[in-house]
C-alpha cells in the first residue's frame, strides 16, 4: 500500500515529523502526532485520532506555534491516560516560564480532560486471533441505521465498519425485537445458518431484548415470521 497523506495539506510549507503513539486498550483508537508548519512561527503540533476500521484522521486538539509556544513547536508525542484524559510532551517555547535554556525551548506537557473513555490499569488490549479472549467495550457500540431498523429483508453486516469496533472471530450483541404480534424473530447468524442467535417477539408493541453471541467479523442478521423492527448493538468481542 503507497503512503497516504493524514489530511488535506494544501497550503502547508511541510510536515516536520509524523508518527502514531497510543492505542486505547479498551476500544482500539489510535493517537498520533504531526508537526506542520504554515508559516511563520506556526509550527504546530496537531493531534490526531483514527477510530477501528477507518482510514479517516480525526484532529482531536492543535497546539499552534506563535500562540501556544513562543515559537515553533518541533516535536511531541501523546497518551490517552487512564481517566481518558489526552496528555502531550512536545518540545516548545513556554509562553509563561522565562527561558532556562540557550534555545529557549525545553521539554513541556499538556493535559486535556475527557477526550476518550475511562481505561483501567488492569486493561488489556483485544487478545489477538485464535487466544480466546473476551473483551467488553467500555460502552455499548450503536449505530443510528441500526435503532430502530425495519428488518424487512436479511442483511449481512459488516459490524468493525459499521460499529467502529475491532475485527473480531464473534461478538457479544444486545440485539431488541419490536412488532405488532408476537412470535415475530429477529436472528443473527451467518446465511448458510442465519439462527444462531434469535430474539423472539412475545407480546404486540412490547420490546423483546436479549444478549448472545454471534459470528464475526460480518454477520447475517434477518427477519423471520415477520417484519420486526430491532435494535442490533455491540457489547464485546472474542477473538
Amino acid at each position: 500500500m503507497a503512503f497516504q497523506p493524514l489530511v488535506n495539506y494544501s497550503g502547508y510549507e511541510h510536515v516536520l515529523n509524523a508518527l502514531p503513539t497510543f492505542v486505547h486498550p479498551g476500544n482500539g483508537n489510535l493517537y498520533g502526532v504531526a508537526i506542520e508548519k504554515q508559516g511563520g512561527t506556526r509550527q504546530n503540533l496537531s493531534v490526531y485520532r483514527v477510530r477501528p476500521g477507518s482510514h479517516t484522521c480525526e484532529l482531536v486538539k492543535r497546539w499552534v506555534g506563535g500562540i501556544d509556544s513562543k515559537a515553533q513547536i518541533a516535536a511531541g508525542g501523546c497518551v490517552i491516560l487512564q481517566d481518558g484524559s489526552l496528555e502531550v510532551w512536545a518540545s516548545a517555547v513556554p509562553v509563561v516560564i522565562p527561558p532556562v535554556t540557550k534555545t529557549g525551548f525545553e521539554g513541556v506537557w499538556d493535559r486535556v480532560p475527557n477526550v476518550d473513555a475511562p481505561w483501567s490499569s488492569t486493561s488489556t488490549p483485544p487478545a489477538p486471533a485464535g487466544s480466546g479472549g473476551v473483551v467488553l467495550l467500555p460502552s455499548v457500540a450503536t449505530n443510528a441505521a441500526w435503532e430502530g431498523h425495519v428488518l424487512s429483508a436479511g442483511v449481512l453486516v459488516d459490524i468493525p465498519s459499521v460499529f467502529g469496533v475491532p475485527s473480531a472471530s464473534s461478538y457479544l450483541v444486545r440485539f431488541t425485537v419490536n412488532a405488532p404480534s408476537a412470535n415475530v424473530r429477529g436472528r443473527a447468524g451467518t446465511q448458510a445458518t442465519p439462527f444462531f442467535f434469535t430474539v423472539n417477539s412475545q407480546v404486540a408493541g412490547v420490546d423483546a431484548m436479549a444478549q448472545g453471541w454471534v459470528p464475526g467479523p460480518a454477520c447475517y442478521v434477518s427477519p423471520a415470521q415477520g417484519q420486526p423492527v430491532v435494535w442490533f448493538q455491540i457489547v464485546g468481542y472474542s477473538a
